[in-house]
């Protein structure tokens, strides 16, 4: 009773700190309610710390479901999506009028942040207690390694540079200084090395929604993507692909179910019974939609025969127009059992990353068969791609098909191969190449100087 009685009063203290603060630089937190020994004299209340980051990351932030998270508004600064609606600040990501003052920005600016601070708490925590097992200790260290490292990839992804926080000293955060990206990319590795020194194999849970050593090497594959180290990309990919932990889902249908065997990590829906806030974001059933609907040019792309179309896209209709929206997740409402939820790494990236990786090594056969793994699941035959420019042209494609509406990845894709203006600018008319970041929020410049200068353009 006593250690329950302990747990409500973190978890309620918590909520109230991490609901309170606007800004990482704007106050300081009293040590007593996050890191002090009411929270790290033992592995339930500290392993509570942990479950309460990874509920805020499915609540608001950057891979939240809603529409104030990556897979909605970067589908909208891409290609993925047409917009419906009269919310100006989301119309913003979708005609490429942002300014410093987009509430949304500062929202994804500020949320991260806070949450950041609130790994930085659960890091000095374990550091500092003697109360925990060594074992639990690492463990829980490892899993808040990874999401710092899963949280500031997004962050320098969309900003550029960032500052890469690693403490809670409030006074020492108020008037932080930018990293430059190459920095940012270094800490991120490191991070993500240091989390799978510390993490299991196993999940602890029957169910894959926390991280393990094999979810911080796919999220270090995905580093060593985006920075062009294709041998280094190829090996962590290989290593959980060739784990036997994971099981390729043959059917498209059943991709996106919980039961998914090819699932790496997935965010729990919250309350037994709900769904991901994916479908309640991307679904809609009559038209014209309120919300932004696939773009035309995305359904035009699909292949014919390809079963994703049919089992991931579905069409709403007027009578004389018709719009399209994700259906990916289709469960909107309470189903007694949960059914869906929301997927952050699946087998499908990591076959694609592997192919890519292979193919810019010019093992253009290898590659070649992790691409053809991810076709024929959709129903399509074997690519005709032969050249190393020709195959690495052949699994963008796929990735556009395959994870479209996934926390950001077109947009991501377009930045880090230089494609962005060549695709965008035909069908964004106030496309600027100053565009590949977004503007720093304007209150947090107000704040603290040393983040300036604004990013260029804005």
């Amino acid at each position: 009773m006593k250690t329950l009685f302990k747990l409500y009063c973190f978890v309620f203290l918590l909520l109230m700190v991490v609901t309170s603060c606007e800004s990482f630089t704007e106050i300081e937190v009293p040590q007593s309610q996050l890191t002090g020994p009411a929270v790290f004299e033992d592995v339930n209340t500290a392993n509570a710390a942990l479950v309460n980051a990874y509920a805020r990351l499915r609540e608001e932030g950057m891979v939240t479901g809603t529409a104030f998270g990556l897979s909605h508004l970067l589908g909208n600064y891409a290609d993925e999506l047409t917009f419906y609606g009269s919310n100006t600040s989301f119309q913003s990501f979708n005609n490429h009028t942002l300014v410093p003052s987009n509430s949304f920005l500062a929202t994804l600016w500020n949320t991260s942040y806070s949450q950041l601070y609130a790994l930085n708490s659960i890091i000095e925590g374990l550091d500092n207690t003697s109360a925990i097992a060594e074992e639990d200790k690492e463990k829980l260290k490892g899993e808040a390694l990874f999401l710092r490292a899963y949280i500031h990839f997004y962050l320098t992804n969309c900003f550029g540079e960032i500052p890469y926080i690693t403490t809670t000293n409030y006074l020492q955060n108020a008037t932080v200084s930018k990293n430059s990206i190459a920095e940012v990319n270094q800490n991120i590795v490191q991070d993500l090395e240091d989390a799978i020194a510390l993490l299991p194999l196993n999940y602890p849970s029957s169910e894959r929604v926390r991280a393990n050593k094999y979810v911080a090497k796919a999220m270090l594959a995905r580093q060593h993507l985006y920075l062009g180290n294709w041998e280094q990309a190829e090996s962590a990919a290989t290593a959980v692909l060739n784990s036997g932990v994971y099981t390729w889902e043959l059917n498209v249908a059943n991709v996106f179910l919980k039961e998914n065997p090819g699932i790496i990590w997935a965010l729990h829906p919250g309350i037994a019974g709900l769904n991901t806030k994916d479908a309640r974001t991307f679904v809609f059933s009559i038209g014209p939609p309120t919300r932004p609907a696939l773009s035309q040019d995305l359904i035009n792309e699909f292949e014919l025969n390809d079963t994703r179309r049919t089992n991931w896209t579905r069409t709403i209709t007027n009578g004389s127009q018709s719009w399209y929206h994700a259906y990916k997740y289709k469960k909107t409402l309470n189903t007694g059992t949960s059914q869906e939820y929301t997927i952050l790494f699946r087998l499908a990236e990591l076959y694609l990353i592997r192919a890519e990786a292979r193919a810019e090594q010019d093992n253009t056969t290898a590659a070649l068969e992790d691409l053809n793994k991810v076709r024929n699941r959709a129903g399509l035959a074997n690519s005709i791609a032969v050249t190393k420019a020709q195959i690495l042209a052949a699994v963008l494609q796929e990735r556009k098909m395959e994870l479209f509406t996934e926390q950001g990845h077109r947009w991501l894709d377009l930045k880090r191969t230089g494609n962005a203006a060549a695709v965008l600018s035909p069908i964004k008319p106030n496309w600027q190449n100053t565009h590949i970041v977004f503007p720093l929020p304007e209150a947090e410049l107000l704040l603290n100087s040393n983040l300036l200068p604004q990013n260029t353009g804005y």
